[in-house]
């Protein structure tokens, strides 16, 4: 028997839950057992009792419990049994800004990961950082109402679970939410696309799928770097910093710098290497940038091509490629993720290569298991992480290569852009059955009422 329960407000007793026999039978429950009831990171003792005039699926919650648990009556819930405490849930919480205003506008938004509401069920809260009350441990935000589908705003409690869905949030923020509710946030962290590589290398299973990169310290690096490799990429290693990219080539005598992003390009001949250098501390800040060998990508019809992997942890807490997206660049643009046409990957490395079916599958085995060894790499650095965009090029040998791990709000508007309207909703259920699993449900109960 699945364990969600729709709940009714009984306005008779006090400091009690009422279950139909069944659904007590089926979680080990007995007429006037005695014990805590738990919602959120809140609980209290309760006395259950046992009535048939309840459906199964139903539950009769005491007033005072509902008003002491601040639990919503228009929500459905999961519940189980744990060492004589009853749970109800999930409780989850979306971080999605840090502002109110700019949480608000998004909300039509985040009903995409709702879609599937009733695999996920329980308490979604949709909050900002600045109405956070961390003596309270309360939060404004914007409670998702599932009879009228839409968000009531309101106060409540803190969530059990947090998914964190902007940018950098602060280390005073993560250690209070762990210090109240334990591992129990992800994404929680940030990492410059220099930490990225520096931890991709270090792991055995994926540093031979990276370019030859080094943080770029001083002018000379550049000049050193280009000797070794004629075609150079610089990009700035924070999204702070915006995302600063630049192409470097030799040309005889010449330096040509080109701009992706803008299309300018400029051919510099240089009387000596001093005036070099002084260009470049003009370009770029010490320490801000990599240098990376510029790559001969795939590409067709003259668009330079990679691969988002959408790569996500699933209820059962294991890391899962959802979706292969293959970006199709502006012609004539190195750059592949500049108003790209998104196709699937399968059918590019198909219409592209001209492999053939079974080619084509070692070569999407190969990309997901490249994926998921990128993200567990990241993961082995201590970190909460588990949901990523993993993005990988293929060369003109046909060798894969892993450009960047999108880890800070990585979107997932790629499967949508692609026309996998169904599959895009799938991506978004398993990032809140995730999430359902840290709130302490790791089971899921299809069907509920």
């Amino acid at each position: 028997m699945e364990n969600s329960i729709q709940l009714i407000c009984d306005s008779i007793r006090k400091g009690s839950l009422t279950l139909h026999p069944d659904k007590a039978k089926t979680l080990g429950i007995i007429n006037h057992q005695k014990g805590l009831i738990k919602f959120g990171i809140q609980s209290f003792p309760i006395e259950v009792y046992i009535s048939y005039d309840l459906q199964v699926n139903q539950a009769r919650l005491s007033s005072d419990m509902i008003k002491k648990l601040e639990i919503p009556v228009n929500c459905h819930f999961d519940i189980q049994q744990k060492d004589n405490e009853i749970q109800i849930g999930p409780y989850i919480g979306i971080l999605a800004g840090f502002y109110q205003k700019s949480v608000k506008k998004h909300l039509d938004d985040l009903l995409d990961y709702l879609y599937h509401y009733r695999d996920i069920r329980g308490a979604i809260l949709v909050f900002s950082l600045d109405n956070v009350d961390k003596v309270n441990h309360t939060m404004k935000g914007y409670l998702f109402n599932a009879v009228t589908n839409q968000w009531d705003e309101g106060t409540f409690p803190y969530p059990s679970s947090i998914f964190i869905k902007t940018g950098t949030v602060s280390s005073k923020w993560l250690k209070h939410f762990q210090s109240v509710m334990g591992d129990s946030l992800f994404n929680d962290f940030y990492f410059n696309k220099w930490s990225i590589h520096k931890r991709l290398a270090a792991s055995p299973h994926v540093k031979a799928y990276l370019p030859p990169s080094i943080l770029y310290e001083k002018p000379s690096d550049i000049y050193s770097f280009l000797k070794q490799y004629p075609n150079a990429i610089i990009k700035s290693i924070n999204a702070s910093k915006g995302s600063s990219i630049y192409k470097i080539s030799t040309d005889g005598h010449n330096l040509v710098i080109a701009c992706p992003k803008t299309g300018d390009i400029n051919k510099i001949k240089f009387k000596n290497r001093d005036e070099a250098y002084s260009l470049f501390k003009k370009y770029f800040e010490e320490r801000e940038f990599m240098i990376q060998e510029a790559l001969d990508l795939i590409t067709y019809q003259n668009r330079t091509i990679d691969f988002r992997v959408i790569t996500l942890k699933n209820q059962q807490g294991q890391w899962q490629v959802m979706g292969v997206f293959a970006r199709h660049g502006q012609p004539g643009n190195i750059l592949s993720n500049i108003s790209p046409l998104v196709k699937s990957g399968e059918k590019t490395l198909k219409e592209v290569l001209q492999l053939s079916n079974s080619k084509v599958k070692a070569f999407m085995q190969e990309i997901s298991l490249v994926a998921i060894e990128a993200a567990k790499a990241i993961e082995n650095s201590d970190v909460h992480f588990a949901n990523t965009g993993v993005d990988i090029a293929i060369d003109d040998k046909e060798k894969l290569w892993i450009i960047e791990i999108q880890h800070c709000n990585p979107s997932h508007d790629i499967a949508l852009e692609a026309g996998f309207a169904e599959l895009y909703y799938e991506i978004l259920k398993t990032n809140m059955l995730y999430a359902k699993k840290l709130a302490g449900f790791p089971n899921n109960f299809s069907n509920s009422l």
